[in-house]
């Protein structure tokens, strides 16, 4: 039999849609290139906040505390536990400039009901004795959480399959045809799928997923490096971030994960001797303690960047039957359990608890 739903990408956008279908009894497939959590969702920060690492645009905002509650909701549903760790996330400034940047931005986590902690230099030092003695200023975040990825990822898929749903690695989606609001095919490199419905959620390649269709989304490839340290024992549960979008955060195995911000260089995911190093300085510099421990591992991933910094979520203009779930930047973990939530109440009621118009397809050809 044909499945009722499709859903392209097994990455944590593509398995929280099908947790979430799966929940209100719908069997769907979901068809995965190569493993699961392969893209982004395998080198994300996967820190959970509500009012994230900067600005949070108002759409957006209903949906972040919905997410961030419902990942928590689902852990119970879920086979192993997905190694939460409730630090908060400490925003550290360097100098007056970024302690004045933090000001603005406690005020605007304020506006979202979150009461956070303004602190100077020494006591920021006191709430986490790794910071180094430059530290001018720092805003504490307590609705903040970070979990293990492929902990999540596998999670939402065991959930959905332990309800019937199947997934299926190794098929790469070459093209979807559609006529008269209906999918006729998914045509890929294992033969033909057919379905009623289809959800893209293919990260930085769903522009490639959609390209037989006269569908323009601009979402585009960033690449963003990390560096594991060996483990050690347990020396924060802050998530440490920087202002310029680098974080530190231990592991709940104890290695340190040191992430990096964007890059705009396509699909181009080798490391550069020359960015590590800079980072590498920078985290030295601000946690003095991580000079003192070895790198396990470098690797880059591509965060799926739309061109407003909105994610894709809804049907395509020609199929309403066709859905996109993309495009959520560095925040897909985020943002993850709103927009599971929301592709399987647009596909099953028709509508959303929460408007989803601000990330709508055809919103990029509006006149």
């Amino acid at each position: 039999m044909n499945p009722e739903i499709i859903i392209i990408g097994g990455g944590v956008i593509g398995t929280a849609c099908a947790y979430f279908l799966a929940k209100r009894g719908v069997k769907v497939l979901v068809l995965e290139r190569s493993h699961l959590g392969a893209g982004a969702s395998g080198t994300t920060a996967s820190i959970v906040s509500i009012g994230g690492s900067s600005s949070t645009p108002e759409p957006l905002q209903a949906m972040n505390s919905e997410s961030y509650h419902l990942i928590l909701d689902a852990e119970k549903d879920f086979e192993r536990p997905l190694e939460i760790i409730r630090g908060g996330a400490l925003y550290m400034a360097m100098n007056e400039q970024e302690a004045l940047e933090l000001h603005a931005f406690d005020k605007e986590i304020r506006r979202m009901g979150i009461d956070c902690k303004l602190m100077d230099g020494p006591e920021a030092r006191r709430e986490e004795p790794l910071l180094c003695s430059e530290v001018t200023a720092a805003l504490l975040n307590p609705a903040s959480y970070h979990v293990n990825p492929f902990r999540l990822v596998d999670g939402y898929l065991g959930a959905a399959l332990g309800q019937g749903s199947r997934v299926e690695y190794g098929v790469e989606v070459h093209a979807i045809e559609v006529s008269n609001d209906r999918i006729d095919r998914i045509v890929t490199n294992k033969g033909d799928y057919h379905a009623d419905w289809a959800v893209v959620a293919g990260g930085a390649y769903t522009p490639q997923i959609l390209s037989s269709l006269s569908v323009q989304i601009p979402i585009v490839p960033a690449r963003g490096q990390v560096i594991l340290t060996e483990a050690c024992q347990r020396m924060t549960d802050h998530v440490i971030m920087f202002l310029n979008h680098l974080y530190i955060r231990q592991t709940a195995s104890g290695n340190f994960y040191l992430g990096s911000h964007t890059e705009f260089v396509g699909f181009e995911n080798r490391i550069t001797l020359e960015k590590i190093t800079t980072f590498t300085k920078a985290f030295v510099r601000a946690v003095p303690l991580l000079g003192r421990l070895r790198a396990l591992r470098f690797f880059a991933g591509f965060r799926p960047i739309c061109e407003d910094n909105l994610p894709v979520i809804g049907p395509v203009p020609d199929c309403a039957r066709l859905i996109v779930a993309a495009g959520h930047g560095r925040a897909g973990v985020r943002f993850s359990a709103g927009t599971g939530k929301a592709v399987s109440e647009l596909i099953l009621d028709g509508e959303t608890e929460h408007s989803i118009e601000a990330f709508a397809v055809d919103r990029f050809v509006r006149i």
